[in-house]
């Protein structure tokens, strides 16, 4: 026995350097692989086979409006994606959209197979103030917008102000609200602030069009910041028969349909309120954003962007929307991502401003 132990131990050491090299190679070699495994993920090739899509909408399925443009988008849209994967569009209305961001910032999938179509003032809420909101707008992956939107303000034939230069003039009016991150609240407020109109905002309509069916009862007198591409279609009739009139534009254009109806820019003058005009309304630029949630690789982010442009080429796309006699005008992700970031770098003073407008109404 003693023999053996004493013929042994030579062994045993060097096997004990053995594994005390193989030890410190494997220290030296970890961090290595560790950044070697998220490389090969990053560069596999993105597929959605057999997967599916789903393209949740922050509105109501009534009406004209986001519905119809995401339900229009979802039927080409997985055609352009590596593996053909289906799209499934699903409903989540709730606060103008704020709480569908909410949860696409926080706890949708990070794989690219939950997408939104969110308000185009989303992106802004943050900035300017509204209190739901738990996310920095900066960090969604904008995948790009179906059109560039100018909205209107429209009043109801038998309102308390029969045009607008009674409105001008202070006559009080009720207007419906989605909520906090909708255009319809984000307008009115600013029109009280920038032109002093007498307008009160009655929030919690689910969607646009309950807002327009509240109207047509007579319990509302009109809404700001209703897309006209929706309101020539949806309401044709009214708009005709002069139930509805659209008194005033809000983009910071004007529409080449509209030539006589007045633009809010004609009334906003001092330079400090233009510079928080165009900060207010620069989302009409992104009038139906798709977005993906932060935390996405970014070949899939890419992907995504690439089968959204693609398919807002499509001829049948085209010929659907012809149709509908819906409006077009596909604003790419790269663009909306700089139109974002170039909204938050706005001067610290205008953003001071618009802050204190949305927290005044």
């Amino acid at each position: 026995m003693r023999r053996a132990a004493a013929i042994d131990a030579p062994s045993r050491a060097r096997l004990n350097r053995a594994w005390a090299a193989v030890f410190a190679w494997a220290l030296c070699a970890l961090p290595l692989l560790l950044l070697a495994a998220p490389a090969r993920a990053q560069t596999e090739p993105v597929s959605f086979a057999g997967r599916q899509i789903k393209l949740m909408i922050g509105y109501s399925p009534t009406g004209y409006g986001y519905d119809t443009y995401s339900r229009l988008i979802a039927r080409h849209l997985g055609k352009y994606l590596p593996g053909n994967p289906a799209i499934i569009p699903q409903n989540r209305p709730g606060a103008g959209s704020l709480n569908l961001a909410n949860y696409l910032y926080h706890a949708a999938a990070k794989d690219g197979t939950e997408i939104a179509m969110i308000g185009r003032g989303v992106a802004m809420e943050p900035l300017i103030g509204a209190t739901q909101t738990k996310f920095d707008a900066r960090s969604f992956v904008w995948l790009g917008s179906m059109n560039n939107e100018v909205s209107g303000f429209f009043i109801r034939q038998g309102a308390p102000a029969a045009n607008l230069q009674q409105i001008l003039a202070g006559t009080a009016l009720t207007v419906g609200s989605t909520g906090a991150g909708g255009d319809q609240q984000a307008f009115t407020v600013a029109l009280n602030s920038l032109i002093g109109t007498k307008l009160k905002p009655i929030a919690g309509y689910p969607g646009t069009q309950e807002i327009m069916l509240a109207i047509e009862r007579g319990e509302l007198d009109g809404i700001v910041g209703y897309s006209w591409g929706v309101a020539r279609v949806a309401n044709r009739d009214d708009l005709a028969s002069g139930r509805l009139r659209i008194v005033m534009q809000l983009g910071l254009t004007k529409h080449k349909e509209l030539p006589d109806v007045p633009a809010l820019g004609a009334f906003v003058t001092a330079a400090a309120d233009r510079q928080v005009l165009e900060l207010i309304f620069s989302r009409q630029a992104m009038g139906r954003p798709l977005v993906a949630p932060p935390g996405l690789q970014p070949q899939v982010g890419e992907a995504l962007r690439t089968a959204f442009a693609a398919a807002m080429r499509d001829p049948q796309l085209i010929a659907e929307a012809a149709k509908m006699d819906l409006e077009l005008g596909f604003l790419g992700g790269a663009d909306v991502q700089a139109l974002v970031d170039r909204l938050y770098r706005s001067p610290p003073d205008v953003i001071a401003r618009a802050q204190a407008i949305a927290a005044a109404n």
